[in-house]
């Protein structure tokens, strides 16, 4: 199989995502797996609701497309699918391993794939689109294999306890290993209220369980939050999932019985401090006086964060779109794979 016949199958795939009227690509049993799924993904994981499922889907169709592909992959060598690929892939987001898939096999990689038990069921229905259009993809991609041994390369994300688990194990393999990160919005207090509440956007996407997801703020030192919360109130509805507003009950009760100030809107908790990686249903925040200060902040934190928001930065409301070479932990996936793994 060449890279232009993988492309024209994910071109495809993509017009599935996409749900394109009369689109006769694939079977009807795939498009109905596909849509059963969206609609009733709450009850596989109650994490992914329909929406969240159908925003992934969307961001994942931006870029199936013959254009995007051909000038994302042109630069790097295709390798015939000679070598093997292990891939150990996240469950916090729908699909979340599936830029790492396609890398693979726009590279032409052979891949064994470790799903996580939390994002079992998209990855098979869209290997199975494929493999209606190419008989040879069940040969190239092996799901959930009972061990991932006798590869040339391995791709693994998890938590950063995970990470060294895989450091050890893999250590004699070329590897490229990502651990927990998370995403700053910097705020100047001239924000408009369309702004702030695209900072929702990014916050609530996801239910904030992405490293993409906002979870801290940078604010002026005289900062008020009454606008910030007023702008939130479009995503009240997410304490209605069971999961965030167990989360939210249970950690405004931890803070509330330590006696630690927090802001509290009724779905969102709010704590100044300039740690990081705060609990689900929570954003950190801390307080600047100088530019200086938050360059500081941010060249200290540089490796667990994912991405800024604001102001000459990502703009607000776009954490969660990121484009087709906007590569987890800044490291360019394909250019890794192209180099020879030995």
């Amino acid at each position: 199989m060449t890279r232009k016949e993988v492309i024209s199958d994910l071109c495809k795939l993509g017009l599935l995502i996409e749900n394109k009227a009369g689109n006769t690509c694939f079977s009807s049993t795939i498009q109905d797996r596909l849509q059963d799924y969206i609609t009733r993904s709450i009850y596989k994981n109650g994490w992914f609701d329909s929406q969240q499922v159908s925003n992934a889907l969307y961001g994942i169709s931006t870029w199936l497309n013959e254009t995007t592909l051909n000038d994302f992959a042109k630069e790097y060598a295709f390798q015939a699918f000679k070598p093997k690929l292990g891939l150990i892939l996240a469950g916090n987001l729908p699909l979340v391993g599936f830029h790492d898939v396609m890398c693979g096999l726009l590279s032409g990689y052979r891949l064994d794939i470790k799903m996580s038990s939390e994002d079992q069921d998209l990855l098979p229905i869209l290997l199975d689109a494929l493999t209606e259009r190419n008989g040879s993809y069940p040969e190239l991609i092996r799901l959930n294999p009972p061990k991932l041994v006798g590869f040339d390369a391995i791709i693994g994300t998890g938590s950063d306890s995970s990470l060294l688990h895989f450091k050890a194990y893999f250590k004699n393999i070329p590897h490229l290993l990502r651990g927990n990160r998370t995403s700053v919005a910097i705020l100047t207090g001239n924000e408009s209220p369309d702004e702030l509440q695209a900072l929702g956007k990014d916050i609530f996407s996801y239910f904030g369980r992405g490293c993409r997801n906002v979870t801290h703020l940078i604010v002026p030192q005289e900062y008020n939050f009454d606008n910030f919360f007023k702008a939130l109130i479009p995503y009240q509805d997410v304490i209605q999932n069971k999961k965030y507003g167990n989360n939210y009950d249970y950690n405004r009760a931890v803070y509330l019985l330590s006696q630690r100030e927090i802001l509290d809107n009724g779905f969102l908790l709010l704590m100044e401090t300039k740690d990081f990686q705060p609990p689900l249903a929570m954003v950190y925040y801390h307080r600047y006086a100088s530019q200086l200060e938050i360059q500081d902040y941010l060249k200290q934190h540089e490796k667990q964060i994912q991405c800024v928001v604001g102001k000459d930065f990502i703009p607000f409301g776009k954490a969660q779109i990121p484009s087709i070479d906007d590569y987890a932990d800044g490291i360019n996936t394909m250019a890794w794979l192209a180099k020879p793994q030995n």
